[in-house]
């Protein structure tokens, strides 16, 4: 039987059940920011969302991040990044219901923790600044 909640607590991560199928957490990044973690249990796949990475993009940088996330997808491995309807930058990834234990979603939780930790600065740099050379990116 799929626990969600009791595979958060066997992590230490504290979580509520929103709606039917739907829990929420958070974490807090290395420099104090907190992110939003939303697991949804649908038909035969678990779908994990760190919403949003960042909140919506400045006006005028949605091709500038579009080419970014293109070029970022492509090294990711298990995770992905999208854009909502809301212009937040997401970062998803997807289990098969079949497959997943208490291990493995331990090991689901660190990745993105991990991503997060790695993506979300060096995201808002490149934002902030058109001549940043991310360290994400192959020269």
């Amino acid at each position: 039987m799929l626990n969600i909640a009791a595979w958060f607590a066997q992590q230490g991560w504290p979580c509520e059940e929103v709606e039917p199928g739907v829990w929420h957490s958070s974490f807090t990044g290395e420099r104090g920011e907190r992110y939003d973690l939303y697991v949804l249990a649908a038909e035969d796949w678990v779908h994990f969302a760190v919403s949003p990475l960042l909140p919506g993009n400045p006006a005028g940088e949605a091709e500038r991040l579009s080419t970014a996330l293109l070029q970022l997808n492509q090294n990711l491995r298990l995770a992905r990044l999208a854009l909502d309807a809301d212009g937040d930058l997401n970062l998803l990834t997807d289990l098969p219901l079949a497959h997943l234990n208490s291990a493995l979603f331990g090991l689901t939780l660190d990745l993105l923790a991990y991503y997060t930790a790695k993506l979300a600065p060096e995201l808002r740099l490149l934002l902030a600044d058109p001549q940043h050379q991310s360290i994400l990116f192959d020269k």
